[in-house]
């Protein structure tokens, strides 16, 4: 092969790739039909070096980035599309899919942050209602909105009956910590009594125990002096003096043997 024959088809395939500017897009959304949402979204960005203000190339680069969970990027792209007052309808799909992925990075916030995620749902629900006024026709826009609503609704009452619960836990750990403090205060007052104190209510219970036994108390084991004196008495009583011992020998008789030996 000559060399100008070589420059000939040189020349023509230049020419090929001029006269189609939008074949890396083309290959772009052939391979988002494929599924191979990496490799789109690299044909994209490469496109949209050479093409930065294509509306075309921003939505369908923000649809690919919603496909591959990068909601956050996928909102930066699809707020880069330019509006149109002339297409509601791509108003219309752009706000849609920043609802959704609005709505997305609300429900992946809902278990550590709720408060963040009450916020992006409502942003959803604005960008919804963008929608509905671009195409009041549009179905699926009207039905997320409701949805989202509904969501919103939900974690609203879940996070007030948490607040009352906590307010209820924090008022009982409140009396709880009161109770405690109050038998330390408590506890701190006696170890505080003076020793004096101590020896004084010993020495008035010692006190109290000499009067008892002084007073004929009875003491554990031993008698008071009240029952040693009745017991004494009665063992006089009982005694026989001799003048009646004589008076009751001269008066008893002499038993005979019952029988004789």
């Amino acid at each position: 092969m000559t060399g100008r024959t070589l420059a000939a088809v040189a020349l023509a395939a230049v020419s090929v790739g001029w006269l189609d500017p939008h074949a890396t897009a083309r290959e772009g959304s052939r391979l988002y039909a494929a599924g191979k949402f990496d490799d789109a979204a690299g044909k994209y960005n490469e496109a949209l070096v050479d093409q930065p203000d294509s509306p075309l190339l921003h939505f369908n680069l923000g649809d690919t980035l919603y496909r591959q969970g990068k909601f956050t990027d996928a909102v930066n792209a699809l707020q880069q599309v330019p509006g149109s007052d002339t297409d509601p309808g791509r108003t219309a799909r752009v706000a849609y899919n920043i609802g959704n992925a609005k709505y997305r990075l609300g429900q992946a916030a809902e278990g550590s942050d709720p408060k963040a995620a009450l916020g992006l749902y409502a942003e959803a629900l604005a960008a919804y209602r963008r929608a509905m006024g671009a195409a009041p026709d549009d179905a699926d826009a009207k039905f997320n909105h409701e949805f989202v609503e509904k969501k919103m609704a939900d974690l609203k009452k879940k996070l007030e009956e948490q607040q009352k619960q906590q307010e209820q836990d924090q008022q009982q750990q409140d009396r709880q910590n009161q109770e405690q403090a109050k038998q330390d205060q408590q506890g701190e007052r006696q170890k505080e009594r003076p020793d004096g104190q101590q020896q004084d209510q010993q020495q008035q219970q010692q006190q109290q125990q000499a009067t008892g036994a002084q007073a004929g108390e009875k003491q554990d084991g031993q008698m008071s002096k009240q029952e040693a004196a009745a017991l004494l008495d009665a063992q006089r009583d009982q005694e026989v003096r001799p003048d009646e011992v004589v008076k009751r020998l001269q008066g008893a008789g002499v038993a005979e043997p019952a029988e004789d030996w």
